[in-house]
């Protein structure tokens, strides 16, 4: 399997903290603007830098991304509202490629202390954060990996049939997700990863 870390020195020394409030004012600002120009030049950016980071490879892991996006403009088009839905393909494209760019080049325990202290206050309320945190983290980095899965699935079933997989794959991706995530969960309370904080 092909590794889904970015090895860039620069981007992998950069503080999680810092990624992470680039990340949040990134999305701010794009559900602010409504000009599609403008989010299709953020894009192009967002692939260029890809490119500069030397992880285009990630795009092969957000196909099945990439066909839901097509599927929700094919949607728009049909309602009438082509723009408004070449505005939300364009900014969920970028906000998808931008969070795996992150995800990609931090480690789980440095996103984890981030969020950590960013939720300290709802502990002064009795609430636990861990849990919150590792929900967070854990969203954030099964995008590629369930992405991958994905590409998996269509690459074996290519091997065994001539015709297109398509909707076939579906109900063994669900349930093979559904087996990463009960396995994850299993090895993250072994490891004492929701204990109390």
């Amino acid at each position: 399997m092909v590794s889904l870390m970015i090895h860039r020195r620069w981007i992998r020394a950069m503080p999680a903290g810092a990624k992470l409030a680039a990340l949040a004012l990134i999305s701010i600002a794009l559900f602010l603007v409504q000009d599609p120009l403008i989010l299709a030049v953020v894009l192009a950016a967002t692939l260029a830098l890809l490119a500069h980071l030397r992880a285009l490879f990630l795009l092969r892991t957000l196909r099945p991304v990439g066909i839901m996006l097509l599927l929700a403009f094919a949607a728009h088009l049909f309602l009438g509202d082509w723009q408004l839905g070449l505005v939300v393909v364009l900014r969920v494209a970028v906000l998808v490629l931008l969070a795996t760019i992150v995800t990609a080049s931090t480690a789980l325990s440095e996103m984890l202390v981030v969020l950590d202290r960013l939720l300290a206050p709802l502990r002064w309320a009795g609430l636990s954060t861990r849990p919150v945190s590792v929900a967070i983290v854990m969203t954030l980095r099964f995008v590629p990996l369930l992405a991958a899965r994905w590409q998996g699935l269509s690459e074996a079933w290519r091997a065994r049939s001539p015709r297109r997989p398509t909707w076939r794959l579906v109900t063994p991706f669900i349930l093979t997700a559904l087996d990463d995530a009960d396995h994850a969960a299993t090895a993250l309370a072994a490891r004492g990863a929701f204990a109390r904080r």
